[in-house]
C-alpha cells in the first residue's frame, strides 16, 4: 500500500498562553481529577464506572505502581545522571552527558530553548545504564504494552491487525524508550514547550505538580499521585483512531517553568515512550480498515521537530 504524499496528520496549531511559572500555575490552573487505574491479570482495570471512556478523552490518567516494582533507581538516575563523576557511590548514575549512545534520538540533550536537559535511550542499549535502571525500564515498557494491548481491545480493534499498526510493538517490539529529564531553575525560560508525544503509550515518573495539559479545552494541572504513574496517550494511537466512533486523545501538554529556593532540590522526572519501529508506518482506521498514511520516520520528524524549537504559540 502506498503512502500519502503529503501529510493529513499534521495538526493545526493550537492557541496556548506562556509557559507560566510553577507559583503562578499552581494559583491559575486547578488539577485536573484523572482516573485511577491498575493492571490486574494483564487487564487495565479503572476504580469507577466510565473510566475507560474518561481516560480515552483526557488522554490521561494514573495507574497504580505494581508491587514488585521499585522506583528507587529510576529516581536516583534521574537525580544525577547530569553530573560529572565525584569519586563515591553514586557514580554509577553519573557521567551521562559523556557517553555516546547509538541510534537516532538517543543520548544527552541539552535543550536550547527549554530548562530541561535529557538523556534518551532505546531499549537495545540499556546495557549501558546501570542494571537496576535497566530492570525497572522492563517493567515500566511491560506495564505500557500491556495498557496498550488493552486499550486497542476496549476499543474493539481486530488482534490480527495489532501487530501491523503498532509496529511490533504489542508483540513487545517496536522502539521503547527511557527517556530521563532534569530543569534547571538558574534557566529563565520555559520548563518544557508545549507538545504531543508522538508515540503510543507514555508512562511518567514524576513526584511534584508542574504539569499542564489542555484537556476538553481547559489548561489543567496534571498532579502525580504517591504509589501511581502517570499515563498519557500518544499521536499515533490519536491518528489511529481519529475517524472511530471512539478516538483516542493525544493532549497538549508541557512542564511549567521550574522556580526554586536555595537549598530546594530541582525537579526531575522520567518516562518510558512507546512508539512504533522508525522503520514502520503510521496508520489511520478507515471503513473498519487500518490504511496506511505516512511513514514513522517522516512522522517522528514531524512532531519532534515541533516540540523542542522555540515557537511558543503551541501546536
Amino acid at each position: 500500500m502506498s503512502l500519502s504524499s503529503e501529510s493529513s496528520t499534521l495538526r493545526a496549531p493550537v492557541p496556548l498562553p506562556p509557559m507560566p511559572g510553577e507559583r503562578a500555575a499552581a494559583q491559575e490552573y486547578p488539577p485536573v481529577e484523572l482516573e485511577r487505574s491498575r493492571v490486574d491479570s494483564e487487564r487495565l482495570v479503572f476504580e469507577r464506572p466510565g473510566g475507560f471512556e474518561r481516560a480515552l478523552t483526557q488522554g490521561f490518567f494514573l495507574v497504580r505502581v505494581p508491587d514488585d516494582v521499585d522506583t528507587t533507581a529510576g529516581d536516583r538516575f534521574a537525580a544525577h545522571f547530569y553530573e560529572p563523576f565525584k569519586g563515591d557511590g553514586l557514580d554509577a548514575y553519573r557521567g551521562f552527558q559523556e557517553i555516546e549512545v547509538e541510534g537516532d534520538y538517543q543520548g544527552y540533550f541539552d535543550r536550547e530553548h527549554d530548562q530541561w536537559e535529557n538523556f534518551y535511550i532505546q531499549r537495545s542499549n540499556w546495557a549501558l545504564l546501570p542494571a537496576d535502571v535497566a530492570r525497572l525500564g522492563h517493567r515500566m515498557t511491560d506495564l505500557g504494552i500491556t495498557i496498550l494491548r488493552d486499550v486497542l481491545a476496549g476499543l474493539g480493534l481486530p488482534e490480527r491487525d495489532w501487530a501491523e499498526v503498532t509496529g511490533g510493538l504489542t508483540e513487545r517490539r517496536g522502539h521503547q524508550m527511557l527517556a530521563f529529564n532534569h530543569f534547571r531553575p538558574e534557566k529563565a525560560v520555559r520548563g518544557s514547550k508545549f507538545h504531543r508525544d508522538s508515540g503510543w503509550v507514555t508512562i511518567l515518573r514524576s513526584v511534584e505538580p508542574g504539569l499542564l495539559a489542555l484537556i476538553e479545552g481547559q489548561l489543567g494541572s496534571i498532579h502525580p499521585e504517591p504509589g501511581y504513574f502517570v499515563v498519557n496517550f500518544g499521536s499515533s494511537i490519536e491518528v489511529l483512531t481519529e475517524r472511530l466512533p471512539r478516538p483516542v486523545r493525544a493532549n497538549v501538554h508541557g512542564v511549567v517553568r521550574t522556580e526554586r529556593a536555595p537549598g530546594q532540590p530541582d525537579r526531575t522526572s522520567y518516562v518510558t515512550f512507546l512508539d512504533s519501529d522508525l522503520a514502520g508506518t503510521i496508520y489511520r482506521y478507515e471503513a473498519g480498515e487500518p490504511r496506511a498514511v505516512q511513514s514513522v520516520a517522516d512522522f517522528a520528524v514531524q512532531e519532534v521537530s515541533r516540540t523542542y524549537d522555540d515557537n511558543d504559540s503551541g501546536l
